[in-house]
Formats: C-alpha cells, sequence, structure tokens
C-alpha cells in the first residue's frame, strides 16, 4: 500500500459516496429511464412506455433514484411525474454514453457494418 493510503478518514468517505453514486447508474434500467426523463417531465406511465419492464420493476428504480437525489417528483392528483434534480447525473451519464457509443459506431464501421449512429441517440439536448 503506497504511504498515507486510507489515512485520510474524509477522502475515504467522500471515495464511498462516489461509489455509492457511480453505483446508482449500474443498472441499465436506471440508464433507460435516465434517458428517458433527461430533457422533459414524464408520468409513471409515460416512462413505462418508454422504457419497458413492469411497472413494480420501473417503479422501484424510480424510488431508488429519488431517494438519490437524482430525480425529482411532483403529484398531480393519481399521476406521478419524474424529472432530473441532478444535471450533473445527465451530464455524466451523456458523457459515458457518448464515448461508448463512438465506440460501438467506430467498431461497426471497422466491420464495414451500416451505423445507426448511436452517438446521435445521445445528443439530444446536449449542450
Amino acid at each position: 500500500m503506497p504511504p498515507g493510503a486510507g489515512a485520510d478518514p474524509e477522502l475515504d468517505r467522500l471515495y464511498a459516496l462516489v461509489s455509492q453514486y457511480f453505483g446508482l447508474f449500474a443498472e441499465p434500467m436506471r440508464l433507460k429511464i435516465m434517458h428517458a426523463v433527461c430533457d422533459r417531465e414524464l408520468s409513471v406511465n409515460e416512462v413505462l412506455a418508454e422504457v419497458g419492464g413492469t411497472q413494480a420493476n420501473v417503479s422501484r428504480h424510480l424510488s431508488q433514484m429519488h431517494r438519490a437525489g437524482v430525480l425529482g417528483r411532483r403529484k398531480d392528483g393519481n399521476s406521478v411525474y419524474y424529472r432530473i434534480a441532478d444535471e450533473n447525473a445527465v451530464l455524466l451519464c451523456r458523457t459515458v454514453c457518448v464515448q461508448l457509443a463512438a465506440r460501438m459506431d467506430e467498431a461497426r464501421a471497422a466491420d464495414g457494418a451500416l451505423s445507426d449512429a448511436t452517438v446521435e441517440r445521445f445528443m439530444t439536448g446536449a449542450a
């Protein structure tokens, strides 16, 4: 172990928080949800229509993302609407998705396959 490694409890707490935050995006369904709501507020039913899955599963992920502060929500009658509450989460996800999608597009081009420009799917609303 390098000198001083693990000797800073505050830094250790930060690393634990960062790991927990990144872990939130380690689930494909939560990434689909992020993509669906990154540019607009959607009801739970609209999110379901965009991402597929069961209502119970999607609702569980929405709740986790809300508790983590990534999504905001509001109730309107019997409907619940979700929106992005943490724009940094959008920036993080969009950056990683664009980079990995570019690699996918490059690999398709190298194989001579026609690409549907995967990167373009993640550029909607990008500044």
